[in-house]
């Protein structure tokens, strides 16, 4: 996503700079994106951010989910007290509503009626959004990764193989058996268990693998494309094709469908079911049994599967967009 961001910004608006707060190790950060003015996240930093900088811009991902914590809504209403205070206009851009009830709270409503302006990634998510009566109108546009990928193409698919990138955000997989039995029903024998997001959090995708018996285990290979601090082309090139991919993860999905791949989504919140619709790829609960995933696997391969060009032009109009409301 970011990446995507940086290389319309790149050329639509040459000589912008950025700068970024987070609470994460710097270094790999500035590696991969140099063109990013990476500072820790102290309170200190935050005033001298703004003052230097003609807007504040929120950038994809879900800004207004609290499923797990509220952490990132509180972060949000400090900046937004702060862009306040010194006269700096907010803007989304990329960002998507993982559900509906994320944007019914006082705190969301507040953040939302102060922005100048907000491009989803996904009409669901406009709509959301657009119910809490923003300034501006909410644009309904795509994600940012869609930029990347039609700037560097992902390999395309391996016929024969399946990849499967499973998620359940700290929760089980009720229908893990069943979609095994499906993989197994299809004489599946290139299996690949791709790991988008690497940390070994509790139902996330290393987890998940670690729990599978072992004979089961032994017959997926599992591929962790990313490398700290590498380019993005260096993970874009460790993920292999597949015919089929099977994925829990938002950008997995993007990911499959610009490589050709057959793609179906285990929707485990809108934001999955957003992207499946999107796609038009199906889409399946995560206690799914094993003749819908079938099917769902079907309807994925009769289907036709063309890179989503469409949505890359969605996406940098809406990056020419909002650049043009920063300018004024």
């Amino acid at each position: 996503m970011l990446g995507g961001f940086l290389e319309a910004l790149h050329a639509q608006a040459p000589g912008t700079t950025c700068s970024c707060r987070v609470p994460f190790p710097l270094p790999p950060l500035r590696d991969r994106f140099p063109a990013v003015e990476w500072l820790p996240y102290e309170a200190g930093n935050l005033e001298p951010c703004l003052r230097r900088a003609d807007a504040w811009l929120g950038l994809g991902g879900s800004p207004f989910q609290q499923a797990q914590s509220a952490w990132f809504i509180d972060h949000l209403t400090a900046e937004a007290a702060a862009c306040d205070r010194m006269g700096k206009p907010m803007f989304y851009l990329g960002v998507g509503v993982q559900g509906a009830a994320e944007a019914r709270g006082p705190a969301v409503q507040r953040l939302v009626a102060q922005a100048e302006g907000i491009w989803t990634r996904d009409p669901a998510s406009a709509e959301s959004l657009a119910s809490l009566a923003p300034r501006r109108p909410v644009v309904a546009a795509s994600d940012l990764a869609h930029l990347w990928f039609r700037a560097h193409p992902p390999r395309p698919a391996v016929a024969g193989r399946l990849n499967l990138t499973p998620n359940f955000d700290f929760g089980p997989w009720p229908g893990r058996d069943a979609l095994l039995a499906a993989v197994d029903a299809l004489g599946v024998e290139d299996r690949v268990w791709l790991v988008q997001e690497d940390r070994e959090l509790p139902g996330a995708e290393r987890i998940l693998y670690s729990r599978l018996p072992p004979a089961e285990r032994a017959r997926w290979r599992l591929l962790a494309p990313d490398v700290p601090g590498a380019p993005l082309t260096v993970a874009l090139d460790r993920w292999t094709g597949a015919a089929r991919t099977v994925s829990a993860r938002y950008h997995a999905a993007l990911l499959g469908a610009w490589a050709g791949s057959a793609v179906v989504v285990i929707a485990t919140n809108e934001k999955l079911r957003g992207v499946a619709e999107e796609l038009r790829a199906p889409a399946i609960a995560p206690e799914a049994p094993t003749a819908v995933v079938l099917k769902a696997l079907a309807t994925a391969q009769a289907g036709p599967r063309r890179p989503p060009v469409a949505l890359a032009e969605q996406a940098a109009a809406a990056v020419a967009a909002c650049l043009a409301a920063i300018r004024g």
